[in-house]
């Protein structure tokens, strides 16, 4: 037979599991309920709308590691100071140091992706460029 303290974590791991499960089903159910109202109200204003054609905003989670706009701040102070392109994973490196943050492989995979977002962004706007292969990972310099 099972240990009894694991058997004890297990029930209450389920618990709490089911817990979340019974709260975000009363989430979605209130916000179906507003979703409800607002399609009753533009009916109201624009009867001709066809609600269905109306495309879903996607749900974005802000990461915890920045502030909103610190992120091309960071890249381009980093990139200054280097005085060479860099990969993503060296920036991320840069970035647990300068926020103090545990060095984990899942700590600098998290931030890439962060990163990769923004260095994309000043690639478009032209602030950034490409610098030379690293290997086979993309390096970043100013432009």
């Amino acid at each position: 037979m099972a240990d009894p303290h694991v058997v004890t974590a297990l029930v209450a791991k389920r618990a709490e599991m089911a817990g979340l499960i019974d709260h975000h089903q009363k989430q979605i159910h209130r916000l179906a309920a507003d979703l409800g109202h607002l399609d009753a109200t533009l009916k109201l204003f624009a009867p001709e709308m066809d609600l269905r054609t109306l495309k879903p905003k996607e749900h974005r989670q802000r990461n915890a590691f920045f502030n909103p706009g610190e992120v091309p701040r960071f890249l381009l102070d980093t990139l200054r100071q280097a005085g060479e392109p860099l990969t993503s994973h060296a920036l991320a490196e840069r970035a647990v140091a300068a926020k103090g943050l545990e060095n984990t492989p899942e700590t600098i995979l998290a931030l890439q992706k962060s990163l990769n977002a923004a260095l994309k962004a000043l690639t478009g706007k032209g602030t950034l460029a490409e610098g030379p292969k690293a290997g086979m990972a993309r390096t970043w310099r100013i432009a």
